[in-house]
Formats: C-alpha cells, sequence, structure tokens
C-alpha cells in the first residue's frame, strides 16, 4: 500500500510540474528526506498512508469480508488494497481490496480517465459506496 501511494504520487507530481522534493535540499547541500506533507494536487489528495496493520485488518476482514469489492472472489485470488477514490485520503472509509484482475481495469481506466472507479459499473459502484459509508461511525470510535 505504502508503495502504491508513494507511485501516485510521483506520477500525480510528475504530471502536474510539482518540484517533488518539496522538503528541498539542506543548505549544506545534503538533501532532506523528511516525508512530504498532504497536498491536494489538481484534485487528487496526496498525503502518506493514514493506515495501520489493524485498519487493514479490519477492512479487510469486516467491511469486504476478504473478498474482491468488484467480483466478490475470494478463494484463489490475490487481493490487493486501493484508494476508492482518489480525491479522498487513503483511511477506513477510502479502501477497497481488488483482485489482480480488477485492480489492473481499475488502474487502466484510472490513467484513461483520472478515476479507476470508472472501470466499475454503477451498480456495483453504489454497492462500494454504501459499504464504505457503513465503515465512517466504526472509524470514529
Amino acid at each position: 500500500m505504502k508503495n502504491r501511494e508513494k507511485k501516485i504520487r510521483d506520477d500525480i507530481e510528475q504530471k502536474n510540474s510539482v518540484k517533488t522534493d518539496m522538503m528541498g535540499d539542506a543548505s549544506d547541500g545534503q538533501r532532506n528526506d523528511l516525508p512530504r506533507p498532504p497536498a491536494i494536487i489538481n484534485g487528487a489528495w496526496v498525503g502518506p498512508v493514514q493506515i495501520d496493520v489493524d485498519d487493514v485488518e479490519y477492512v479487510m476482514a469486516e467491511v469486504w469480508r476478504n473478498r474482491c469489492c468488484v467480483t466478490t472472489e475470494t478463494i484463489g485470488t490475490v487481493l490487493e488494497i486501493a484508494r476508492w477514490d482518489i480525491s479522498k485520503p487513503s483511511d477506513c472509509q477510502n479502501l477497497v481490496f481488488l483482485g489482480v484482475k480488477a485492480l489492473k481495469l481499475f488502474d487502466e481506466a484510472a490513467l484513461l480517465t483520472g478515476d479507476g472507479r470508472n472501470s466499475v459499473p454503477a451498480d456495483i459502484q453504489h454497492k462500494i459506496e454504501a459499504r464504505l459509508a457503513q465503515c465512517r461511525p466504526d472509524s470514529k470510535a
């Protein structure tokens, strides 16, 4: 997830000509590797992952029941975690699990249209968003 989010941020910053070493070079010429602050760039939220291992376990087991959110496949399916809405942070209310094939389509749609959700039929999108909405009260506890 961290690698995926870093790649998304790097791609967005590169496409929008944002200087990627926001913390800059130190005055002594040494690169300062402090984390870059969260930001919204051209409508996309970029920043550090907003979850920990316990959150991932909760989202996978309780929210998505160890299934791909698009196909509902579980047995023999490798699941990967992804942000559902690129304009929102990577927290429990915005994370989905996708099988490898669904993730590939999701990423292709994101490249073509700027929104991976376009790879998902509208009726399934509504089901996913309803499930994510159920997650919201739990995260405020």
